[in-house]
């Protein structure tokens, strides 16, 4: 059980909105099988029941059963039944559940049953849905977010919600694509902040608690997993954000603000007290916490960081064997997609492969050059750190004595730094000869709180694409969006100092993310970016913030940014 000290058990909790309780999320999905993420809320028995769907916007089969008894037998018939159970709140009362013998390009409906309470829990009030891929090369659209951070510390020490109704433009233009083509969604990196605002950052919150009683190093692992387990069911517990997380396929990737805003990139060896001390202020001012505590209070904040993103979003991804969190998936066999996990292998205190390491970099170099790869015409890698993005004199010129330590690590989070030059060149040399031997080839990124779109193109006239969509909900200060707009982000165009010749295809600077079409006939591909627009009724009068807005599915509340045609040749 968590401590005394732990956040979960603080009265006076400064979420602004209502937490996460029972909610599903539509993991990996095939043509035949999909991977069902639960939260269950309570342990006991449940069942998953799965139709295929009429398609229609309610569902007669569970709509209004959520407090009346319920009769398995009275499924539709042809219901396809998985029974799991939860014994304990091991894992906070999640759970995923692998549904096969399914259609290929089928609509199916499902809900979750509790014995317990002998009803739907889930699916009673809105239908849950997914679409299983298509076994045919048709044309097929996927989106991409990332950075969701939609919480601001107010002067008055409240904590109050910004930018929440991206999620509402996102859930809308996702369900205009999503009869015609759209196939899933990409997570692209700091689905939470564990360091967000003050009242709700990891730091502020080790600082208060972290002690030493007895020999013993306070707070305790399961303190720490209570704590993590409380952000993500912060953070996710937006009616839209669950309504597209439950509904179409989602795949994910962490960055750092899963566990804390640049880790891996300090350091935190005896020379780099002074970085964990400025982490960790207490430790420089505390009689009985050595730097040797302050160490081990970070590695097991890191340590329950990994198990909560294991439980609540890596779980839901394709299987991976080897326990690590990088993987690769195949859409038909036209396209083929690799996740870069550039978090839980990076060290910058390493000598080489500070980013990725060099177990996971020959692992992708061995998944670029299999057959089953070679074979695609697309291949998208994700890189949750965009790998051209800002200015190499801007990474590496900065007196870094000078600036804050989250500048700091910031710079050095950057693929541009210096100390990353070896990796940068054997990364994108491998992603050049792909494309040299005629695969399209781009690179998907968040992280930055900037979009944008580059290509790429080396003296043997081979191309590839940068396409960054950053942030979804981040309220990115007016000053820091004119500096990345202006003189952090790359040029329109020139040479990178490998002499790679680039164009800048698209720049934005406010609330967005993106859809991607690729039509494998045709060889054709478009960048589609959304940014936030004035959500208006038909009388053109603009709604006040919090006025509602349901059954407006047919009034765009966003914008096309930018289209950017992904031309290869």
């Amino acid at each position: 059980m968590p401590g005394k000290d732990s956040f979960v058990y603080r009265t006076l909790r400064p979420w602004p909105n209502k937490r996460l309780k029972k909610a599903a999320i539509v993991g990996h999905t095939t043509t035949t099988a999909t991977r069902l993420w639960f939260r269950t809320g309570d342990n006991g028995k449940f069942t998953v029941l799965i139709y295929e769907s009429t398609g229609k916007t309610e569902e007669p089969v569970f709509m209004g059963l959520k407090s009346v008894p319920y009769l398995l037998e009275n499924c539709p018939q042809g219901s396809l039944l998985k029974e799991f159970e939860i014994k304990e709140y091991e894992k906070d009362t999640t759970h995923v559940e692998d549904i096969n013998r399914l259609k290929p390009n089928t609509l199916y409906a499902y809900a979750l049953y509790s014995a317990k309470e002998n009803r739907i829990i889930l699916g009673q009030d809105r239908v849950f849905s997914f679409r299983t891929m298509s076994a045919e090369n048709e044309p097929f659209s996927f989106a991409l977010y990332s950075c969701h951070m939609p919480y601001k510390y107010t002067m008055f020490k409240n904590t109050k919600m910004e930018n929440e109704e991206m999620w509402d433009c996102f859930r809308i233009a996702l369900n205009r694509h999503r009869e015609k083509d759209l196939r899933f969604v990409i997570g692209g990196g700091d689905q939470v902040y564990t360091d967000g605002v003050d009242s709700l950052n990891i730091w502020t919150y080790l600082d208060k608690v972290m002690r030493k009683e007895n020999g013993e190093i306070f707070p305790t692992h399961e303190d720490m997993v209570s704590w993590y387990r409380d952000i993500y069911r912060g953070y996710w517990g937006f009616d839209s954000l669950q309504n597209i997380f439950s509904n179409v396929p989602t795949y994910m990737m962490w960055d750092d603000h899963e566990l804390g805003d640049g880790c891996g990139s300090y350091y935190l060896d005896k020379d780099g007290k002074k970085e964990l001390s400025s982490l960790l202020p207490s430790i420089e001012n505390s009689k009985t916490l050595t730097y040797e505590d302050g160490l081990l209070l970070y590695e097991r904040m890191i340590k329950a960081a990994k198990q909560v993103y294991h439980e609540y979003q890596h779980s839901h991804n394709p299987d991976t064997p080897k326990a690590q969190y990088d993987y690769g998936f195949y859409i038909g066999d036209h396209s083929a997609f690799y996740f870069l996990d550039g978090r839980g292998y990076r060290d910058v205190q390493r000598d080489s492969y500070r980013i990725h390491g060099k177990e996971q970099f020959d692992r992708f170099e061995e998944w670029l050059n299999c057959d089953d790869t070679k074979s695609r015409k697309f291949v998208f890698v994700l890189a949750a750190v965009p790998v051209f993005h800002i200015r190499s004199v801007l990474a590496n010129n900065v007196v870094v004595d000078n600036v804050t330590l989250e500048q700091s690590d910031d710079l050095r989070d950057s693929w541009e730094h210096n100390i990353h030059e070896q990796e940068r060149l054997a990364f994108t040399d491998l992603l050049f000869q792909a494309a040299g031997r005629g695969q399209k080839i781009s690179i998907l990124s968040g992280d930055v709180h900037v979009s944008a779109a580059f290509k790429l193109t080396n003296d043997k006239g081979h191309v590839l694409y940068q396409l960054t969509s950053s942030a979804i909900t981040y309220n990115t200060p007016l000053i820091t969006g004119w500096l990345f707009g202006n003189f952090g982000t790359l040029p329109e165009e020139g040479e990178t100092k490998e002499g790679y010749k680039f164009e800048r295809m698209a720049l934005y600077l406010d609330s967005n993310f993106s859809i991607i079409k690729v039509n494998p006939n045709s060889g054709k591909a478009t960048f589609q970016l959304y940014g936030k627009q004035s959500i208006q009724p038909p009388n053109k009068t603009l709604l006040k913030k919090n006025q509602p807005y349901a059954g407006m599915a047919d009034i765009p509340i966003t914008h096309s940014i930018a289209r950017v045609d992904l031309n290869f040749t």
